[in-house]
């Protein structure tokens, strides 16, 4: 092409993209993003497209003839219009995420103020928004990354760093802007179920994120395999093709198959041992709906403490009433003349919620801190037969569930997140306190370190990780319990009655996966036994050890695991993959009893 059909061809583009700017022809499409904990849709990215018979249609194309022609500002505030419009009129749940390039703010297009005129008028709260700032700028330009986080937050709107990774200044751009959230570039997720490089560096990236209270979200997930590799690992949020294509109307609940692909990953030490909101109620001073403003006005400036009263008719809570918000009306001119003998009732905060004294913390937890609307110096109201309890403080919830993730991470496997011994034997020994049947499974593979020796400390952990997810995929969620207590030992406490079915799952899979890991035309390999001898070895195999103790007999986790010891070793005498379920069901009794 010659250089003066060049330039006939981007005036051509530019008239074009002024045409679908001016007229908004421009089409959102909207792509969840999901809690893989509690499976259920958090919030939409929007994205763009241009008329199908446009040479703009494709987000590429549009973008980058916006950026060429100077328009980048103006294109992105059309864009931001229709989504909003969009968003609001279908009534999405969740939080919308807009795409922000941080160069338009050099922009001559550029306006402050325009989201704000946006969402006033389609009726949306600032906290509903996260904008994505994109990290792949050179790092000469970081300074605007930093202006657009700055300028973003100042105005209530929630911060997104997108396509970690894929830039020039990562960690340093995550460390200085601390964003509500990052997103994992998919050049990580891609093919993750395969590369044990990519999964140690996710496996850090979500360390970092835990640590810094960051949500972290892995995106451009295309398949099942990469889905459940990532759960497993710890993922809490997620977004992809394979969970749903970018769609002018989107769905707005989960496939059945992906939410039982987010349960994959077993049910967590925490879930056994349930902490609910029975441990931080308390009593409050309550009043009654038709008590005068006024006087619950008197109750907040007599006590600075005070900073929520429940209002309860008889035994039945209404709502609660916020220090911040009544003394806010309150100080406002000709307050007290127009308000201080209205009811109570009348100010009962829109934001109150009411939980029963059974709920568990963390699923409290998440109501409060999920949901964009929430303000979180509003305490929550506790109902025990849906009859007023008492009252439970939004720090002291936080404070709660801040001790159980720590306590949870010092117990759990680096590699899988599973949880090691300290949580395994006050398992075992809570069901044998309850008397409750079950029966404990050890996992140990065959010749596994010369497997390690032969290919690799990196193949050997990427066996270890296949393992775990074969496992928790096999037991019954609601009832097993998975620990991984070091090495290439797993062992399972199961109270599913087709235990046994599913030992054997586990063996046939394990089989079917260790065929794959040695190339095509390798059967065996060389390699070094524990005595130091070369000999070779094939395709690595799993033994299944298992016993189910005597709840009359046994009373601790070290009988327990006496037992088990002994199933596991004739387990693996057998060779190959094999269940040895033992008959033996006490300890043997040793002289000294």
């Amino acid at each position: 092409m010659s250089l003066q059909s060049q330039v006939f061809s981007q005036i051509t583009l530019q008239k074009e993209l002024r045409r679908l700017i001016e007229f908004k022809l421009l089409t959102p499409v909207f792509q969840p993003i999901v809690a893989v904990e509690n499976p259920r849709i958090i919030g939409y990215e929007a994205l763009i497209r241009g008329p199908q018979d446009s040479p703009l249609h494709k987000p590429d194309a549009l973008f980058s003839v916006a950026q060429e022609s100077r328009l980048l500002a103006a294109l992105e505030f059309a864009c931001r219009e229709v989504s909003c419009e969009r968003f609001a009129e279908l009534a999405l749940p969740g939080k919308l995420f807009l795409n922000m390039s941080p160069i338009s703010f050099t922009d001559s297009q550029y306006r402050d103020g325009v989201t704000r005129e946006i969402l006033q008028r389609v009726g949306l709260s600032a906290e509903r928004l996260v904008f994505e700032l994109t990290e792949s700028q050179p790092l000469d330009e970081l300074d605007l990354l930093r202006a657009a986080s700055d300028h973003f937050r100042r105005q209530g709107f929630a911060v997104a760093l997108d396509d970690l990774g894929a830039g020039y200044a990562g960690l340093r751009v995550w460390s200085e802007l601390c964003p509500d959230y990052v997103k994992i570039d998919r050049h990580f997720i891609s093919g993750i179920d395969k590369d044990p490089v990519k999964r140690e560096f996710v496996r850090a990236m979500l360390d970092i994120a835990h640590r810094m209270g960051h949500k972290a979200i892995a995106e451009g997930i295309e398949t099942a395999a990469e889905f459940d590799t990532l759960v497993t690992m710890g993922v809490e949020y997620a977004q992809g093709y394979f969970i749903a294509y970018p769609q002018a109307l989107p769905i707005v609940e989960l496939p059945p198959v992906i939410a039982g692909h987010a349960g994959n990953s077993v049910r967590r030490y925490q879930d056994h041992f349930t902490r609910t909101v029975r441990e931080i109620v308390m009593d409050s001073v309550q009043v009654t709906s038709s008590t005068h403003a006024e006087t619950v006005v008197k109750m907040f400036r007599a006590d600075v403490r005070l900073s929520c009263v429940p209002v309860v008719d008889g035994n039945t809570p209404l709502g609660m009433v916020s220090r911040a918000e009544l003394l806010n009306v309150f100080s406002r001119r000709f307050a007290h003349e127009l308000y201080a003998q209205k009811p109570i009732r009348e100010f009962i905060s829109s934001l109150s919620i009411i939980v029963d004294v059974s709920t568990d913390l963390k699923n409290v937890g998440q109501l409060i801190s999920e949901d964009p609307q929430q303000n979180l110096s509003v305490d929550f109201i506790v109902i025990d037969n849906n009859r007023y309890l008492g009252v439970g403080k939004v720090r002291d919830l936080l404070r709660a569930i801040t001790e159980e993730k720590l306590r949870i991470a010092r117990h759990s496997n680096p590699l899988t997140q599973l949880p090691g011994n300290v949580p395994l034997y006050e398992w075992v020994d809570h069901l044998l306190l309850h008397r409750k049947e079950f029966v404990v499974a050890y996992c140990d593979i065959n010749h596994f370190k010369p497997f390690n020796d032969a290919f690799g400390y990196s193949a050997g952990d990427d066996v270890i990780v296949r393992l775990s997810q074969i496992i928790c995929a096999s037991v019954d969620k609601a009832k097993d319990f998975v620990g991984h207590v070091g090495g290439d030992d797993f062992i399972l406490v199961l109270s599913c009655d087709d235990w046994q079915l599913r030992c054997e799952q586990i063996l046939s899979r394990f089989a079917e996966m260790s065929r794959q890991l040695l190339p095509q035309e390798l059967t065996e390999y060389w390699s070094t036994d524990r005595q130091g001898q070369r000999q070779k070895y094939g395709a690595l195999t799993l033994a299944i050890g298992c016993v189910s103790p005597d709840l009359e007999f046994c009373v601790t986790h070290h009988q327990v695991s006496q037992l088990l010891a002994e199933a596991k070793r004739s387990a693996k005498v057998q060779g190959g993959n094999h269940l040895f379920y033992s008959r033996r069901r006490r300890p043997q009794m040793t002289s000294a009893n």
